[in-house]
């Protein structure tokens, strides 16, 4: 009886994680969609709804990662490891580097303009990314 009850509470858990991975795929789908279609509007209020839609769906998807991971029985700050954090430094980096190419290599003054704005955050994320290091550094 034991092993049929462990065995039913598995197979639940299963096809838990199937279908809240399912779900994870179309938020991720999903934001891909409104990222892709902010592009192209222009009225401010349908922007403003797409932008409200993404903040929405990142949550979604943080909410069913943690979910996921739970069944996994991994904890919410495993990726936060020393390595992880370098490696997304380096990311961050390498994205600085190339959107500062693509100024440089941009026509239009506006599009250079952006692009090197967009390279600004990416320098902020790397900074924020440095004290996270940091903070996982301490808390060992």
């Amino acid at each position: 009886m034991v092993v049929d009850s462990r065995l039913r509470q598995m197979e639940r858990k299963q096809k838990l994680y199937s279908m809240l991975k399912e779900q994870h795929d179309a938020e991720i789908k999903e934001l891909m969609h409104y990222m892709s279609v902010l592009t192209t509007v222009e009225n401010d209020l349908v922007r403003s709804y797409l932008h409200t839609l993404l903040a929405d769906g990142l949550r979604h998807i943080e909410y069913i990662s943690r979910i996921m991971a739970g069944i996994e029985g991994a904890t919410g700050s495993a990726s936060l490891t020393k390595k992880g954090i370098s490696e997304s430094i380096d990311e961050e980096r390498d994205s600085r580097d190339t959107l500062l190419r693509c100024a440089e290599m941009a026509d239009d003054p506006e599009t250079a303009a952006l692009l090197k704005s967009i390279s600004v955050d990416e320098e902020h994320h790397i900074r924020i990314l440095e004290h996270l290091s940091e903070l996982v550094d301490s808390a060992k």
